[in-house]
């Protein structure tokens, strides 16, 4: 694949939108310059590859490998809908330990999943349709569902300290789905209950849409919005815009406390050649009728903030990534540089843990997917720790 150079990106500034704070009361508004707190900002880390998960074509067949987690023995999870939905575990070692969740609407079954997470010793998958709630053991063993009637539009799930939280999109239910044009509805940030029945509202995103209709009168949407979402205890963070805008909602107080970014002028590249990707392994500002946003994925990593940008160096698919401390302040940023320039990454579906490691899905030219590990070898991104552990 070649690339052409780099252009300058088309933000959407959504100053008037966003002009008026999420809730009420005073918060703290960091304003943070272009250039990180770090005398060596802007440094260029060579990743280490140290593992890669490949599918087999049999057991295991990979299309779009997402919502990655990690259990407490190193353990990978991810979903996948090449086989319809399937729910993945991979050993510390890069071993297939199990696939689970049939297609279907019955016990254990469903037709498209959308989120889960890891609560001690079962692991609870969302499913959108049908909608309920699926428990399974760390074997992978089906034990029991819920069904439910409110988790339809749930964009993220977290379970943080013990308790269950969820940002949904409000559209499915509200009259917003009946009207074309632009419009504007809440994502919801909710505590919910462990059986799901019970749901507490705790902060309203506001997020604009565009609704359309085809012949038949059937709607369709494009949200203008950014929204993506990262919890590390005690907050929830979520980039609801498509400035270089993050709040950070506190979970001990309830509300919004810190609202933080810093200057910033996108880039975004314009790519040829990419007729033999897989059209769901491109990042969703790659369709023309699409906005374009300055974050394309936040995570929670230790006491910091990873916020994967839309600049993308010259060569390969090197990505610039700026990093905030829980005070919102702009502390570092670095150019994460591949071994393999070839591969096509999945930025919107990565993680990085706290340990030194970064996990992302990557198609080669042959359209064939896999999972790569790679060791983030500066310890400086990582101050929870000496030196991010050497064993894959």
């Amino acid at each position: 694949m070649s690339n052409r150079a780099i252009i300058p990106g088309l933000a959407i500034l959504l100053t008037a939108f966003l002009g008026q704070p999420a809730v009420a009361g005073p918060q703290t508004r960091v304003d943070n310059p272009a250039r990180a707190l770090a005398k060596n900002a802007g440094r260029v880390v060579k990743l280490e590859e140290v593992l890669r998960i490949r599918d087999d074509g049999d057991s295991a067949i990979f299309k779009v490998p997402r919502k990655l987690a990690v259990g407490a023995d190193g353990s990978l999870y991810f979903h996948d809908f090449a086989e319809g939905d399937k729910l993945y575990r991979y050993s510390p070692e890069g071993k297939l330990v199990f696939k689970t969740m049939k297609t279907g609407q019955g016990p254990g079954e469903c037709i498209s999943a959308s989120n889960f997470f890891l609560d001690g010793e079962r692991i609870r998958v969302q499913a959108w349709n049908p909608p309920k709630i699926m428990d399974f053991n760390l074997d992978g063993r089906y034990k029991r569902e819920l069904p439910t009637d409110n988790t339809k539009g749930l964009h993220s799930l977290f379970l943080v300290d013990g308790r269950i939280y969820g940002l949904r999109d409000e559209v499915p239910y509200s009259g917003a789905i009946s009207k074309t044009g632009l419009i504007e509805t809440p994502y919801r940030l909710y505590e919910i209950s462990p059986e799901f029945k019970s749901w507490r509202k705790l902060q309203d995103f506001p997020v604009r849409h565009s609704i359309r209709r085809d012949p038949l009168g059937r709607p369709s949407w494009i949200r203008l919005d950014m929204i993506e979402a990262a919890a590390g205890a005690p907050f929830i963070y979520i980039v609801h815009a498509a400035e270089f805008r993050i709040d950070q909602f506190d979970l001990r107080t309830g509300r919004v406390e810190r609202i933080f970014g810093r200057a910033y002028e996108g880039r975004r590249l314009e790519a040829e050649g990419d007729e033999d990707i897989d059209p769901a392994m491109k990042r969703e500002d790659d369709t023309s009728d699409a906005p374009s946003f300055d974050i394309l994925e936040i995570h929670a990593v230790g006491d910091r903030l990873w916020t994967f940008t839309s600049t993308m160096m010259e060569r390969g698919n090197d990505r610039l990534v700026d990093v905030f401390d829980a005070e919102g302040r702009y502390v570092d940023s670095v150019i994460l540089e591949f071994p393999d320039r070839t591969l096509r990454h999945s930025y919107s579906k990565g993680l990085v843990t706290a340990d030194g490691f970064l996990f992302i899905p990557e198609q080669d030219r042959d359209g064939l997917v896999s999972i790569g590990k790679y060791r983030v070898p500066d310890a400086g991104l990582f101050p929870s720790q000496a030196t991010p552990k050497r064993t894959p």
